[in-house]
């Protein structure tokens, strides 16, 4: 059900929507540096698209959506399913949907398929704590988008899917004790995930333990990104005038590594302030949650919080060295339609779930 009145506008969380549009003004202004000008203009498209795509979804009553969760999960598994025979390749991996001008990412979509889904889940089941049992039907639910978009291969967005289950599992009630058990079992096992990458994957491992092995191959975005963010000092060499992104040492510059822009070009100072609209942006969304009318509310910001806060962590990691590049975007800094518009979706929910604790 669409509510669009006088009461609408009193409830709405400006405080959110305002923050989503000084980041995606950033990550426009980003973008033309480190990419030029027909990526600018592409990008000013996703963020004009975004913003009010974010206001269109928080309309909908985000409790009708519910009963229709696990329906649009089914159908986003097909799509996985069909992108691994008929799918578009792009950078070696079948991700993507060619609908003429623009491109369709399932993958992107599933994230908010798959938060609604395990939020029903819960939201259905027994409130009071629980174990390894309570983790089957959900993990199921992302196992499953986790695998077929591995198989794409995208290992970096099919990892996504792992802090949704977490975040979510973890507001609903999973026990201590069998988060600890399930994170030492992980550790225990992540070394043989070794065995199942692929070698390009294994050698971004390896220049993440140590970038200076290959500085000039698979290591080169490792050191070209740290040197970008170290030159940036406290107030940075000015937008426009980064040497490491408008000499284009910076690969990716306006994807994946547009932070190390941000670094050298807007220094201490702008990484500060960037990071302090992130942090403005979940505690909003994790408040929204935790006055949810219904545990349905807050499960589905606890999913889109857990899944945010893993995108800016990695994404902030691998450019300063502190995880090994895997290719997932920073939210509403990095170059990319399908983020943008998945991203927008998911804080939608966040504003309908606000919105919906005082309209009925």
């Amino acid at each position: 059900m669409i509510l669009f009145d006088r009461r609408s506008f009193r409830a709405f969380d400006y405080v959110l929507l305002s923050t989503m549009a000084l980041l995606y003004t950033l990550g426009t202004i980003l973008v033309a540096s480190a990419g030029g000008s027909v990526y600018f203009r592409k990008q000013i498209v996703f963020a004009a698209v975004a913003i009010p795509l974010a206001i269109a979804v928080s309309t909908i009553d985000y409790r009708r959506l519910r009963d229709r969760a696990y329906l649009l999960w089914g159908l986003v598994a097909l799509s996985l399913v069909g992108l691994l025979f008929f799918g578009a390749e792009r950078a070696g991996a079948r991700s993507w949907i060619d609908a003429g001008p623009i491109g369709i990412q399932p993958s992107e979509l599933a994230k908010v398929v798959v938060i609604l889904a395990i939020a029903r889940y819960y939201a259905e089941g027994d409130p009071r704590p629980f174990g390894l049992r309570g983790l089957y039907v959900p993990g199921l639910l992302a196992f499953v988008p986790f695998v077929l978009t591995a198989l794409q291969p995208d290992l970096g967005t099919a990892s996504t899917f792992i802090p949704i289950v977490a975040g979510i599992a973890w507001v609903a009630g999973l026990r201590i004790s069998t988060a600890v058990r399930l994170s030492l079992l992980g550790a225990a096992l992540a070394p043989l995930g070794y065995f199942l990458l692929e070698d390009y994957q294994r050698a971004r491992l390896f220049t993440f333990i140590n970038p200076d092995v290959d500085p000039l191959g698979a290591g080169y975005q490792i050191v070209q990104s740290k040197i970008a963010v170290g030159s940036g000092g406290l107030v940075g060499k000015g937008l426009f005038s980064g040497s490491q992104s408008q000499l284009q040492f910076l690969p990716a510059q306006h994807t994946d590594l547009v932070f190390a822009v941000l670094g050298e070009e807007l220094g201490f100072l702008g990484v500060a302030a960037a990071l302090s609209l992130y942090l403005l942006l979940l505690l909003r969304i994790l408040q929204i949650g935790r006055r949810s009318r219904d545990r349905l509310g807050s499960f589905i910001c606890a999913g889109v919080a857990a899944l945010l806060l893993y995108h800016l962590a990695v994404n902030v990691g691998m450019v300063i060295g502190f995880a090994p590049i895997t290719g997932i975007p920073l939210p509403f800094l990095s170059y990319g339609g399908s983020s943008a518009l998945t991203t927008s979706m998911a804080l939608g929910l966040v504003l309908s779930v606000r919105t919906r604790r005082f309209l009925n």
